[in-house]
């Protein structure tokens, strides 16, 4: 979908489509849920600035590294391959990450580093995973089924939680984002009929939302040079994000 929108045109066309929808219901509960999707579309757009500054952030950490530099990106392959082949888990189980976690810690501590570096794979990570929930926004505000979405972000969280060794003990970080997964994946049975109900976009964005924040709070800290924040620091920046969108002192509105 990307070769023809970008999450802000997809957003701006979703937002015209539920402003028109409202203007010509009469039911209080349609009007109440129409709001409900309208104030979803705009948290989760308002992640969209946020992935954007941090990306911008990213890139300005990143910007005298020679990234066509063969020696660099075979060490980086070649860590990725040899990471890839740890024990994974199904995202559920807590004592098998905390394993995967260590034995992650103790790959990127005695991998013979020489040309690239642990915060080159950072690198990697957030550029591959800003592209995913930027195209995961696009297809929330413009697909009229949100099955696609929740097996997308269930995906995506599934990607993530593979790859949280690569930021610390990223613990507590584990923690936020292993209900999300429950969640997605539960909403993935649901009936064909209900993922294109309003409620079904609204449960979506919500869950998109949540998401994506939690990855942007902690990679911000990975690029700051900040400890990585625990789930009271992820909860209460989590509920600032919302009260701004709702309040309408959010930077991107």
């Amino acid at each position: 979908m990307s070769n023809f929108l970008t999450p802000a045109a997809a957003y701006l066309n979703r937002r015209n489509d539920l402003l028109a929808e409202r203007s010509v219901v009469e039911s209080s509960d349609d009007i109440k849920l129409i709001n409900k999707a309208l104030m979803a579309s705009e948290i989760a757009m308002a992640t969209f600035h946020t992935l954007e500054g941090l990306k911008t952030l990213q890139q300005r950490k990143t910007r005298l590294i020679n990234w066509q530099d063969a020696g660099i990106r075979e060490e980086i392959e070649r860590f990725e391959m040899i990471s890839n082949a740890l024990s994974q888990f199904d995202g559920q189980d807590e004592q098998a990450f905390l394993a995967y976690q260590a034995a992650f810690f103790q790959l990127s501590t005695h991998f013979d580093w020489q040309h690239a570096s642990p915060q080159m794979v950072q690198n990697d990570l957030f550029t591959t995973t800003f592209a995913l929930w930027l195209e995961t926004l696009e297809e929330l505000f413009a697909l009229s089924s949100r099955k696609l979405i929740f097996i997308r972000i269930e995906k995506i969280l599934l990607f993530s939680l593979g790859k949280l060794p690569l930021l610390g003990e990223a613990t507590e970080i584990y923690r936020m984002l292993r209900p999300l997964v429950q969640e997605s994946s539960e909403k993935t049975l649901s009936s064909d009929a209900w993922f294109r109900s309003l409620e079904s976009y609204v449960e979506a964005a919500n869950l998109c939302s949540r998401a994506i924040l939690i990855f942007c709070f902690a990679t911000e800290a990975v690029l700051r040079g900040h400890a990585l924040p625990d789930k009271a620091r992820l909860s209460a920046k989590i509920k600032s994000h919302y009260d701004s969108v709702i309040e309408g002192t959010h930077p991107g509105f």
